[in-house]
């Protein structure tokens, strides 16, 4: 089995996790996630552990895009190398777990709530960078609060405790993203654009259908 003492070491801040957590775990978000989510996750944690594995994979794919699409933006390209190596980490783990319940990996079903959310960002530059800084940050934000939950209510007191290890890093991506944002646009500019991803993003996660995945 994976041992809960690496995992935590994922996030040195995750002895005061429980301070913090209750405070901070809604970070931009306008809705919090439906009851009926939890539900369905509890039915099926192999599935959700599944999601979750493509998920840190794709966020570690992502922070490479940006790299790869915004090479001279020093402060961007030096904050995703840990991103990358950080979400890798959780994959890692995620994926052991999985393997030592005696699971396998699966392929990707894809995340329509991910979807959903990049065909918001606009087409042209600078506008383009800023949307995708953002919607990263949702996506992390969103993470955050469904670990949280996970964390609080499902029965498996090893997978609990592991996914409120997490809940400190996911907030950390989170702000990255809007630090960098922040670095290269003007602060009411991304503090109103953020404000109207998140009502978009939240009116996304009122209509879900509340699958056992990550963002389901």
């Amino acid at each position: 089995m994976i041992r809960l003492e690496a995992a935590k070491a994922i996030n040195p801040q995750s002895t005061i996790r429980n301070q913090k957590s209750k405070r901070d775990y809604m970070l931009c978000l306008k809705t919090p996630s439906q009851p009926r989510w939890i539900e369905s996750a509890q039915v099926d944690l192999h599935k959700i552990m599944v999601d979750h594995a493509h998920c840190e994979k794709k966020a570690a794919a992502n922070a490479m895009a940006l790299i790869n699409r915004y090479p001279e933006r020093d402060l961007l390209v030096r904050k995703m190398f840990d991103l990358v190596d950080e979400e890798m980490e959780h994959f890692r783990y995620v994926y052991q777990m999985i393997r030592d319940r005696g699971g396998v990996l699966q392929r990707d079903p894809g995340d329509p709530y991910a979807q959903a959310l990049h065909k918001l960002i606009r087409k042209n530059e600078p506008e383009r960078m800023l949307d995708q800084l953002l919607v990263a940050a949702l996506i992390e934000a969103r993470s955050c609060e469904r670990f949280r939950i996970l964390s609080e209510h499902i029965p498996d007191s090893e997978l609990a405790e592991f996914y409120g290890s997490l809940l400190a890093s996911e907030a950390g991506h989170y702000r990255v993203f809007c630090d960098i944002a922040r670095e290269y646009y003007p602060e009411k500019e991304v503090r109103e654009r953020l404000d109207e991803l998140a009502e978009r993003e939240a009116e996304i996660v009122q209509n879900l259908p509340n699958e056992p995945m990550m963002h389901g």
